[in-house]
């Protein structure tokens, strides 16, 4: 009969007392960094995430005898800025209700509204019975530090439906895609639109050249340094639009960050007017194998089309030619679906240790999951393309 190990739990308020080594191991297979030590590191060090910003680490590491066997980056909030799964409803109903809603725990990495979470294990593993034993440490933890509940952002749908056995409810909300089908260049994927779109991207694109405003796509070692602190001008500038529903966490020290830990998964396309040196407007992305994200974008004024070009055209452009699949370029309205990006459903998974507001959530999640798939049908359905695929 084979025994099984004994597994304990130890609880982290900063990454850098987890060895790095250990971390990125139960990372192996996955080369999103976004969950990798170094850029939780990062967030952490830069003064991006931590008491100061709301973002408390709260990471729970899962050990044998043999060594460090699971990890989940965790954060107790008392807001819900930042993380692009917008609860305060769920907020708002807790208070209506005489119930308190914060602090709660948010299981995702800081910003990044992309598809990767889940519970950090070497593929061979358990994923089951870790799963379960770190679920229900979770619990045991919140229940300890009156933390009202859980929620697990942007989740893997395999391990998300092991969560949802263990009792939490999954939200479906509405995220772009577009997948590189093999094209041979940009103009072939114009040949797939119909001819109205076709015309509208081609006049987008032409109404910048009259303007004499051209772009730069630099990769790793092409990215001037200068340009990392600009980066974060344009990116502060943009955030500064939008107020209160902004995402303005990020510090000039994360960005310096990138250039000295990620250059090498980083894209920056620039564009310049005429006569002047300096970028008017620049997008960051982020390339992971054969995939791209785009994280984040700004513009010293306003230049109509130049946001579509930098964060639509000009990164299709570049993965068709360098022969990437995937597509990710975040979140965003209407104007994506014109332009030829599909709607997907990701979900985020939450558990309220209260039974009253649990309850309500059980009961009401379902309609709310199926709006927001009729939305995301709504949105497939003006879909450029002239054929469906």
């Amino acid at each position: 009969m084979t025994s099984i190990p004994t597994l304990t739990a130890t609880w982290h308020d900063r990454i850098s007392s987890i060895a790095p080594e250990a971390w990125n191991r139960l990372c192996s297979g996955r080369d999103i960094p976004f969950l990798r030590w170094e850029w939780l590191h990062l967030l952490e060090t830069s003064g991006s995430v931590g008491p100061q910003t709301g973002w408390h680490p709260c990471h729970l590491t899962i050990h044998s005898p043999s060594g460090m066997v699971a990890a989940a980056p965790l954060y107790l909030k008392a807001h819900s800025e930042g993380e692009f799964v917008f609860d305060h409803a769920w907020a708002k109903l807790a208070a209506g209700m005489g119930l308190r809603y914060y602090p709660k725990m948010v299981g995702m990495s800081p910003f990044s509204p992309v598809t990767a979470y889940r519970f950090l294990m070497a593929e061979d593993n358990n994923q089951a019975r870790i799963s379960s034993v770190m679920a229900l440490e979770i619990d045991q933890f919140c229940r300890r530090h009156n933390v009202s509940g859980c929620g697990f952002h942007f989740v893997t749908t395999n391990w998300g439906r092991i969560l949802e056995r263990l009792g939490y409810k999954v939200w479906v909300h509405q995220g772009f895609v577009w997948m590189n089908p093999g094209l041979s260049s940009f103009d072939a994927y114009l040949e797939g639109l119909k001819a109205n779109q076709r015309r509208n991207v081609r006049r987008e694109r032409g109404r910048l050249a009259r303007r004499g405003i051209i772009t730069q796509c630099l990769s790793g070692s092409e990215i001037p340094d200068a340009f990392f602190p600009q980066m974060y001008e344009l990116y502060a500038r943009h955030n500064d639009r939008f107020g209160q529903w902004s995402c303005k966490f990020l510090t000039p020290g994360f960005f310096q960050g990138l250039r000295e830990t990620f250059r090498d998964n980083l894209l920056i396309i620039a564009a310049f007017a005429p006569g002047e040196l300096r970028p008017v407007a620049m997008s960051l992305l982020i390339r992971a194998g054969d995939r791209l994200y785009g994280r984040y974008w700004g513009a010293r004024r306003q230049e109509e089309f130049l946001h579509f070009e930098l964060c639509y055209y000009k990164p299709m452009e570049w993965m068709i030619e360098h022969g990437l699949r995937f597509f990710d370029p975040g979140m965003g309205g209407v104007h994506k679906a014109l332009r030829g990006f599909v709607s997907a459903p990701n979900y985020s998974l939450h558990k309220f240790h209260d039974p009253r507001l649990h309850g309500v959530m059980k009961s009401s999640i379902g309609d709310y999951n199926q709006m927001e798939m009729r939305d995301i049908a709504a949105l497939n359905s003006i879909l450029p393309y002239r054929r469906r695929g």
